[in-house]
């Protein structure tokens, strides 16, 4: 029983017993706790009667002394019973242990023994208050100090202070006792916590102080016959008072036992109140600091807001001034140019004249010559010399006149080729950074016609709702955002400035906004989506490998060109990557790349019953937002080209057919055609996409675009690929991607694209960087793409 986890409590009926029990809950802290007591049966019959042990015999028989046993013990039972409910209420597990015996010092010295008990907690000096450097005042914690086994461990305590510690060697933390200090025991010693009480009772029986004063004058000489007698008397007298004193005590002690129970529980409550008060208080007094933190740290951000907002506002004035400003010159420039050219014509009609002179004074002159010969009497009119100086004269004045002309005529020339470069620049830059138009609330209902249900094209995330409509003459998509979508007006307008700057041919184009309603403008790309091709709805016809890598390739760069600028698209799925005429990719759903409305978001993906199969794991898991979560649905949507499957274990497929000997005939589809043999690394690289470890994936620039490169069909294979419509629309590759034109001189720049050269030239002017994966550029060098030029060439003398 004597668990090394166990504190032993020794116990009596006083209110220091309590204070030690106090003690150990709060310092010791104990996981199980035993309270111990010494019961002194012949100290409570004495205590209650003022009698002792061999004058009760005399007193009262047997039965009543039993009576008065049973009632000793009921009272130590109801006692122990409060300290246990006493630590139930403090939340400690107990238990109690006693014993019978007159000495209290030498009981706990037994119980000590018998038990084995190794922890041991009790009082120092009952009836003493504490003091500094005071020694064990009690005789029976001396006893307990000098007779306990050495094994046992002993805390004596002094109104909740640490008097005295006993360690389990038998060495002391206090000086030794007094020499010559020895236990004493003494009858007096406290003996329940309602001696008191039934002393007050004792003093008041008469009954007992006579019998009492009879006892001892019997003992001065009275006979023994007189004696008897008068004891005889007295007992029967007192065995009626006795009788109803016991019956009157047993009320008594009962009453008083319940009121030190409610008083020690409600000191309990009381102290179990208080320091729930300043747990309260002080959790109280740290939420309040937090709040005030909080509070401080918004009115920062909301100050951060509003000067943000104010340069904001000022570079939209700049940029508006600036607009008109330009405006101005270009309309300047526009009536330079045709004062010029009317200019430059009547120059050119004077050129004209001026040769027709000439030429009229070059016939007059042959003329005139061969009339000599015919005419011999003009000789003797009009010499030949003078008929050749007139001649000279005016040959001189003509060709005098034509210098000047064709001087005027230079100038005239180069004034005009500097303003059409002019022109040509402002066009090119007109057309890389689009007008951006704010429609009006009346002008978005009236399109949608009250957005009926008949211009509903789909239904997107957080509530979004799309429309395809008819705006200014041009067809559009109107998205309109969901109530869940941003928290207010200046994020809506924050997210519109966003999406302005991203211009690359292959993002879907943002034509303008709506701020009332909260509604985004893009351009409607009419081939669907990639997701509607992969699944074949509407009767499409299977994409041709050539088409395949060719949107794989164009996706690539446009990955690339989002990570250059610290951004993550973060929604990539094929239903995000709309298709030209000319099945050219174009990247939708884009305003999501920003980090802080992705992690918002991502609650809501991880919760879903059907997650997302697109969705990066290792984010899924960690939230860490990188250019990393793009590449795993990357990988995903690579495998779905390469094989037309659904996303269901898609990696895990791939990589058995790669291991199985590396044949991919059963994994690839076969509708797209004749697949070249670098497909087994261009699978290698998309199943290291989707590894779970993003630092295992690949690089896209260094890694997976090359192999995308070596891929690409052939020019020649491409531009002479029969034609079913004479006047259908030209393939992308024939496009520019910066004019979004059929090129007349293509050439290819470092980065493995072809532009249209004065549109390249003109890019290069101002960057260093590829306008479609915005990296650096290794060098300035053009070679001209010949078979493209050829290609195009012959398609257009086809149309």
């Amino acid at each position: 029983m004597g668990s090394e986890d166990t504190i032993y409590v020794a116990v009596g009926g006083v209110e220091v017993s309590e204070l030690t029990l106090l003690w150990v809950l709060h310092n010791l802290k104990p996981r199980k706790v035993c309270i111990l007591h010494v019961h002194q049966p012949s100290k409570m019959i004495s205590s209650m009667y003022g009698v002792d042990g061999n004058l009760a015999e005399i007193i009262f028989d047997q039965q009543q002394i039993r009576g008065l046993e049973e009632v000793g013990k009921d009272m130590m039972n109801r006692i122990l019973d409060d300290y246990l409910l006493f630590c139930s209420q403090a939340g400690v597990s107990a238990i109690r242990l006693h014993i019978q015996m007159d000495d209290v010092a030498k009981g706990i010295v037994e119980l000590i023994r018998r038990h084995n008990i190794k922890k041991l907690v009790m009082g120092a000096a009952a009836d003493e208050h504490f003091s500094e450097g005071m020694w064990l005042m009690s005789e029976k914690a001396q006893y307990v100090n000098e007779n306990a086994p050495f094994s046992c461990q002993i805390w004596f305590i002094c109104r909740e202070h640490l008097v005295h510690t006993r360690f389990e060697t038998g060495q002391s933390s206090n000086a030794p006792s007094p020499s010559g200090s020895s236990y004493l025991t003494s009858s007096t010693e406290a003996a329940g916590i309602f001696g008191s009480t039934v002393s007050e009772e004792r003093e008041e029986s008469e009954c007992e102080i006579e019998l009492y004063d009879v006892l001892h004058s019997g003992e001065e000489g009275s006979s023994n016959d007189q004696l008897f007698d008068r004891l005889e008397q007295a007992l029967k007298e007192a065995e009626s008072s006795n009788q109803k004193a016991f019956e009157e005590s047993d009320r008594r002690v009962k009453a008083e036992m319940n009121a030190t129970r409610a008083m020690r529980q409600a000191k309990m409550l009381g102290r179990l109140y208080n320091e729930c008060k300043r747990e309260n208080e002080t959790a109280l007094a740290k939420q309040n600091e937090s709040l005030e933190n909080i509070k401080r740290l918004r009115e920062e951000e909301l100050s951060v807001s509003r000067e943000q907002n104010s340069i904001l506002e000022s570079q939209v004035a700049n940029s508006e001034r600036r607009m008109k400003q330009l405006e101005d010159e270009l309309s300047s420039a526009l009536e330079q140019l045709q004062v010029s050219l009317k200019e430059r014509d009547e120059l050119q009609i004077e050129l004209e004249n001026s040769h027709k002179v000439i030429e009229e004074l070059l016939r007059k002159q042959a003329e005139e010559t061969s009339s000599t010969h015919m005419d011999q009497f003009n000789l003797d009119q009009l010499s030949v010399s003078e008929i050749h100086d007139a001649t000279l004269d005016q040959l001189e004045i003509c060709q005098k006149e034509k210098d000047e002309l064709q001087v005027e005529l230079e100038n005239t020339r180069r004034i005009n080729e500097e303003l059409l470069r002019k022109q040509s620049e402002d066009t090119s830059n007109s057309h890389l950074q689009q007008p951006f138009i704010e429609f009006s609330m009346s002008e978005i209902e009236e399109a949608t016609e009250d957005f009926d249900q008949l211009y509903k094209i789909a239904e997107g995330a957080r509530g979004s709702v799309y429309y395809k409509c008819a705006l200014r003459h041009t067809e559009v998509v109107i998205k309109v955002l969901g109530r869940n979508s941003f928290q207010d007006s200046n994020e809506f307008l924050q997210e519109v400035d966003d999406l302005i700057k991203l211009r690359h041919p292959n993002l879907v184009n943002l034509i303008g906004a709506c701020p009332e309603k909260r509604a985004l403008v893009y351009e409607y790309v009419p081939n669907g989506s990639l997701e509607d091709h992969l699944n074949s709805r509407n009767d499409m016809p299977p994409l041709s490998w050539q088409s395949r890598m060719h949107i794989a390739t164009q996706l690539c760069s446009t990955l690339m060109f989002l990570h250059s600028g610290k951004l993550v698209h973060g929604n990539l799925k094929p239903g995000n990557i709309l298709l030209d005429d000319n099945f050219g990719c174009k990247l939708s759903d884009f305003g999501s790349c920003r980090a802080f409305s992705l992690v918002e978001n991502s609650s809501n993906m991880t919760e879903s019953s059907n997650p997302n199969p697109y969705l990066d794991p290792d984010f899924r898991n960690s939230r860490r937002v990188s250019h990393s979560l793009d590449l795993y649905p990357f990988g995903i949507i690579v495998l779905q080209l390469l094989s037309g499957r659904s996303t269901q274990r898609i990696a895990e497929s791939a990589q058995s057919e790669l291991l199985n000997g590396g044949n991919l005939s059963s994994f690839l589809d076969s509708s797209a055609g004749n697949w070249p043999h670098q497909v087994a690394q261009l699978t290698h690289l998309a199943i290291r996409c989707c590894d779970i470890n993003r630092s295992r994936r690949p690089d896209l620039a260094s890694d997976v675009l090359k192999v995308l490169e070596t891929m690409k069909p052939s020019v020649a294979s491409i531009a002479y690929a029969p034609e079913s419509n004479e006047d259908s629309e030209p393939p992308s590759y024939f496009l520019c991607p910066i004019l979004q034109a059929v090129m007349s001189d293509p050439h290819v720049a470092a980065d493995g694209y072809t532009y249209e050269a004065t549109a390249l030239q003109d890019w290069l002017a101002d960057h260093d960087t590829s306008p479609m994966t915005n990296l650096r550029l290794p060098n300035r060098n053009l070679i001209p793409n010949f078979p493209l030029r050829s290609a195009i060439q012959q398609w257009q003398e086809n149309r």
